[in-house]
């Protein structure tokens, strides 16, 4: 053999090893693991942003994970997604009151996770409305109908000054339309997320705040991520997952406000001088637990509240154990270990 054709030999089964070394490197990658989360809102507030940032950021991968984030229209319809969705659909944010109201009615749902435990809204009103009195009569606009969140929202307002649905008139507004609903004046007042209070004044200055549902609801339970009994028996490891993801996801808002900023801007599609003035409101207030987030007292504090609201009655007002799983997040806590020091760590 010559000493080219040894050269062109020995390079040849170089690079034949280094393709089988990298075939196998290639076939020893995890194959991606598809999660799909059912979220609330088209398209989603700040408060929503959690998957969307475990997504952009990596951290789902990290855990082996594909999400797919299908967005609804209201908290009923994304439980529907969970039981109807023939099996796509592993995680809903369906909001607390469908999601109690079906498991007061027997439904095997639990929550073991969540992303805001505080009710991160507030009702705005026209320039005439002074107090809770004036609604009276007028229109109050109610996204996904009776049970949805903002209908709930709205109802406790009204029962804060003795009124009640039959005092107002409900009108079925979508979500993406309820700033040029209050501008246009199509309706009286709605219960509205933070950024789009922002939006909302920024549009027509005379708007204003009636209540923030925090100081209505102080021990109110805003909202969690729910999956059903099948999905925790069938698997366990994909919530297990999840659920770490989503409490790093939570962790990373706090460390990252122009990334996350970026994400809201891109997914929540409002400007970003009223995602920039959300994300300092909400981040204040530790809207986003970085623990376990489903204390006992706060989860039993907020089915209490659901029976005030005429959501459930209180005959079948489910225990705190069966509208909860903790431990996915228990799990989460003892892998990743829990932050202290700061009151707004929950």
């Amino acid at each position: 053999m010559s000493k080219p054709q040894g050269r062109h030999l020995i390079a040849g089964i170089l690079i034949a090893a280094a393709l089988a070394g990298a075939g196998g490197a290639a076939a020893a990658q995890p194959t991606l693991r598809v999660l799909g989360l059912a979220m609330p809102t088209t398209p989603p507030n700040l408060v929503h942003i959690p998957p969307w940032v475990a997504q952009e950021t990596g951290i789902f991968a990290r855990y082996g994970i594909e999400a797919k984030i299908f967005t609804f229209e209201g908290g009923p319809a994304a439980l529907r997604a969970l039981i109807g969705g023939h099996g796509d659909v592993q995680i809903a944010a369906p909001g607390v009151p469908p999601f109690i109201a079906a498991t007061a009615r027997g439904a095997d749902f639990r929550a073991v996770g969540t992303y805001a435990m505080k009710h991160p809204v507030a009702m705005v009103v026209q320039a005439e409305i002074k107090r809770c009195e004036d609604l009276r009569g007028k229109k109050i606009g109610t996204p996904g109908g009776a049970g949805a969140y903002a209908e709930v929202m709205a109802r406790a307002v009204l029962q804060s000054c003795g009124l009640t649905p039959r005092d107002v008139q409900y009108l079925n507004i979508a979500t993406g339309s309820r700033v040029p609903a209050l501008a246009t004046g199509q309706v009286d007042a709605f219960v509205i997320h933070v950024d789009q209070v922002f939006e909302a004044a920024k549009v027509k200055p005379s708007l204003h705040i009636l209540a923030y549902l925090s100081d209505v609801l102080p021990k109110g339970w805003y909202a969690a991520y729910v999956t059903t009994g099948d999905v925790m028996r069938n698997d366990p490891k994909l919530l297990q997952d999840a659920v770490s993801a989503l409490v790093e996801a939570n962790r990373f808002i706090y460390k990252n406000r122009g990334r996350v900023i970026e994400i809201g801007i891109k997914y929540t599609k409002f400007d970003p001088d009223i995602v920039a003035r959300t994300y300092d409101a909400l981040a204040a207030r530790g809207i986003w637990p970085v623990n376990e987030g489903l204390r006992r007292d706060v989860v039993e504090a907020g089915l209490d509240q659901e029976v005030l609201n005429g959501t459930i009655t209180p005959d079948v007002k489910p225990a705190y154990d069966q509208v909860v799983q903790l431990g996915f997040v228990t799990a989460a806590m003892t892998k990743l270990g829990r932050w202290t020091g700061d009151p707004r760590w929950q």
